[in-house]
């Protein structure tokens, strides 16, 4: 059975969270310690070790809606809000032939994708995560770019109005440009159909994704549903994780969709760059017997 998420898409992101000091429970006096709580319904989201200057959601919505505005770019937006609150994110698909480029080595064409970041737990910064979306099929790539951070960390002095600005969106839109090439370097690895299974088979062992994630993920390696996808190669075999991760996974658990996203590029990206990687990758562990999927 899968695990429930405790994530909500396009509602209830607009909550307020207000930091509350907890005072020492033997001792008399304060214990270094604060809980960030939704004041909706008391949740506590997270804990910290010193007074940590909490972003709203609101606030960074706003600004990010601006930034694009300025910069005239027509944006969808989708707002995603996982483990009760305590991780935000808003995806931008950007429109327009301007935000759509080419992987030429592959015939694909995949359209430009920010997305701004806030938490409440200390785990994700306020920054614009990179992302690609691929054309034919809507499945979510990501990219091997780090995500443009707009402050170091949630200090208490955090002025709104310099967290997302216009510089940080064009260095963002920028940095996608140099995301392509990775694809480029996938498209280049040719596999054969068994090295496929025995790769899925090799990150299902090492908890990459589940055996259930494998089987599915083989079913459309062993027959793709685009005719872009027919050659046999590690882009290819790529584009068949993220098919099933973005249509299957994703709208009921994002955190684990996109963990497994970004690992699986990781590895593939290491191995298109180094030949020992790339036959470990596809070598059966010894006495691993293959499923080959229907």
């Amino acid at each position: 059975m899968a695990i429930a998420a405790k994530q909500e898409v396009n509602k209830n992101y607009d909550f307020t969270v207000k930091q509350v000091e907890v005072p020492h429970p033997i001792k008399s006096g304060k214990s270094g310690y604060f809980m960030n709580i939704r004041e909706d319904n008391d949740e506590i989201l997270g804990w910290t070790t010193e007074r940590y200057g909490i972003v709203q959601n609101r606030d960074i919505l706003d600004r990010a809606d601006e930034a694009f505005e300025a910069r005239g770019i027509d944006v969808k937006r989708k707002v995603i809000v996982t483990e009760g609150g305590a991780k935000m994110r808003a995806q931008y698909d950007l429109d327009g032939d301007l935000f759509k480029a080419d992987i030429p080595q592959v015939g694909d064409c995949v359209g430009y994708r920010l997305t701004a970041q806030n938490s409440f737990d200390r785990t994700l910064r306020v920054s614009f995560a990179l992302g690609l979306l691929r054309l034919v099929c809507t499945n979510g790539m990501a990219t091997t770019e780090r995500e443009v951070e707009m402050v170091k960390k949630h200090s208490t002095n955090i002025n709104i109005g310099d967290i997302i600005t216009e510089d940080a969106l064009d260095k963002a839109l920028a940095k996608l440009k140099d995301s392509l090439t990775t694809y480029g370097r996938l498209s280049q690895v040719d596999l054969t159909q068994e090295q496929g299974l025995y790769i899925l088979q090799n990150l299902a062992n090492a908890k990459v994704f589940s055996e259930k994630v494998r089987e599915n993920v083989a079913r459309i390696w062993n027959n793709p549903t685009h005719s872009e996808d027919k050659e046999r190669n590690l882009y290819n075999l790529n584009n068949a994780v993220t098919q099933h991760i973005t249509h299957e996974v994703a709208d009921e658990r994002f955190e684990y969709a996109n963990r497994v996203t970004v690992n699986v590029l990781k590895r593939f990206d290491l191995a298109a760059n180094n030949k020992t990687r790339l036959n470990k990758l596809w070598t059966p562990a010894k006495g691993d017997v293959v499923v080959t999927t229907a």
